[in-house]
């Protein structure tokens, strides 16, 4: 890794980066140039120490002086507006043109205040402006059109992968989305033809620590035109007003923790951008996009993507919410359907299992079990028998509730472990206790349920050289190991629509009993 050596003591090993504070790095990516600067009299008080390569000008040179040494005083009241604005965010980026080396160069200035100062950051202008195929509205018009015709969160996944590869050009956009324990999964991706697919593969939440997660959600884009950097340190490194250093959350520049440099070193990515995507104000997910070699994404297209970001975050919430409420659609006709059946048949078990939909429909389930009068009615994939008259002791002397529900029954029950692949995930319905009446629902393994079996191009493990090496093949493994024994959560409506059976069985049951003693008097 060639970041500076003597930036931090930094060791990277991939499982200490939960504790990096990555805000405050020091450091700025070198593509452009960072400036803190101090209100109202727009006085420098920090930069980043490649001011000469950029601008012409030594750190020493600017530092403590007025704004007025770079721009021209019309750019200064055009600042100043900028940034009397309630959202000064509003304006980015603002165009200024510097006399570096005595030619004018064009920049995209990009303006945040963070702890009292203003950050402006500058990177050269590589856009002509009146090219008009990258004005903005080009760019978004026809992928917008696209994300609202899209039904589902998995169509909606696959048009901003497509598009944001369109617009961008990075050799592959995957869609990545994170499970209740951070846990994440490729749902989507667009990629060059020859390169491996990362589809459907699991990676562990190590893979994007929590500091990290923290500013994904904070900034909705992130760039880094090329891993192989150079840093440029911030100088001084504290704001000399409040002896801290530099806030970098807001800043497009801040350097990048050099347990993510590792990450895409072993993934063999030169350069990557990421777009997050925010759901009721929480991080539901990533666009990932990776280049095999360094590739600068210029503001305008950047913000383009970001744009595209925020209208995917909101077709998502609402097409979520939407498959929400179909499946709670169905498992209502499903219930009643079950209902109808039990009460049409002699026995109502035959109306719970011998019929299309049956009692697996209903909690989205892979087995079944009814224990009814002593006998054990299986349906699906379940343990074995004996197994089954094990674990229903153990519910009858140790739940207490009608209704137990667990994604990972070997926690509380250790004997679990043997029959994983059928019942890692079990519902339990107590229709009556004394009477050791019980419908029980199996899940198995969510490793079980991945349908990735290894990829025979899957990239060449990177050497083990102490640290902690991540690849997707090696991420994969990593992830199996983490949600071992567990199986995918039952949903809310689904532990619902069980505890609606126990009722209905309830009533057919004491309705049938009720029958027969009317037929024999």
């Amino acid at each position: 890794m060639n970041t500076n050596k003597n930036d931090t003591a930094f060791t990277v090993d991939l499982t200490n980066c939960d504790k990096e504070p990555i805000h405050i790095p020091g450091f700025v990516q070198p593509h452009g140039v960072l400036l803190a600067i101090k209100e109202p009299e727009l006085t420098i008080l920090q930069v980043s120490n490649n001011t000469y390569n950029c601008l012409g000008f030594h750190p020493e040179e600017l530092l403590n002086q007025p704004l007025r040494k770079l721009l021209e005083s019309e750019q200064i009241d055009f600042l100043n507006d900028c940034l009397t604005q309630e959202d000064i965010q509003i304006v980015n980026p603002v165009e200024f043109t510097i006399k570096t080396f005595q030619e004018p160069i064009i920049f995209d200035g990009i303006i945040h205040r963070s702890n009292g100062v203003v950050i402006l950051e500058l990177e050269p202008a590589i856009l002509e402006k009146n090219n008009n195929y990258f004005r903005f509205y080009h760019l978004v018009k026809l992928a917008i059109g696209k994300l609202q015709s899209t039904k589902t969160v998995t169509e909606i996944s696959q048009i901003i992968v497509t598009e944001v590869r369109r617009i961008t050009g990075f050799d592959r956009v995957m869609f990545y989305r994170f499970d209740r324990d951070w846990n994440g999964i490729v749902i989507a991706e667009d990629k060059q033809e020859h390169l491996p697919s990362y589809l459907d593969l699991h990676y562990p939440a190590s893979d994007i620590p929590t500091p990290a997660r923290k500013l994904y959600s904070q900034n909705w884009l992130r760039l880094i035109p090329d891993a192989d950097y150079q840093a440029a340190a911030i100088v001084p490194t504290n704001n000399p007003l409040t002896d801290e250093p530099l806030d970098l959350s807001g800043s497009v520049l801040r350097s990048v923790s050099p347990c993510h440099i590792e990450y895409l070193h072993n993934m063999g990515v030169k350069a990557s951008m990421s777009i997050s995507i925010i759901k009721n104000n929480k991080l539901w997910g990533l666009i990932a996009c990776h280049h095999q070699t360094p590739k600068y994404v210029p503001y305008e297209i950047r913000h383009a993507c970001e744009f595209l970001g925020q209208v995917t975050s909101l077709e998502i919430a609402t097409k979520e919410d939407n498959e929400d409420s179909e499946s709670k659609i169905e498992i209502k006709s499903v219930l009643a359907k079950l209902v109808e059946y039990m009460s049409a048949e002699k026995s109502f078990i035959d109306g719970l299992i011998n019929k299309q939909p049956n009692i697996l429909n209903l909690v989205n389930a892979q087995g079944a079990a009814i224990c009814f009068n002593k006998e054990l009615y299986l349906l699906g994939n379940t343990p074995e028998k004996q197994d089954i008259q094990n674990l229903l002791l153990w519910i009858h002397n140790n739940i207490d509730e009608d209704i137990f529900y667990t994604d990972s029954l070997s926690q509380v029950y250790p004997e679990a472990e043997k029959f994983k692949d059928v019942a890692s995930g079990l519902i339990a319905l107590s229709i009556s206790k004394t009477q050791n009446k019980y419908v029980l629902w199996f899940r198995p393994e969510e490793v079980q349920t991945v349908n990735w079996g290894g990829n025979p191009n899957q990239p060449v493990e990177v050497s083990e050289n102490g640290g902690l090496h991540l690849s997707p093949r090696k991420s994969f493994e990593l992830w199996k190991e983490i949600v071992r024994l567990k199986s995918l959560p039952w949903k809310s409506y689904e532990v619902n629509a069980a505890a609606e059976l126990r009722g209905a069985i309830i009533t057919v049951v004491l309705r049938k009993i009720d029958e027969h003693h009317h037929h024999h008097h």
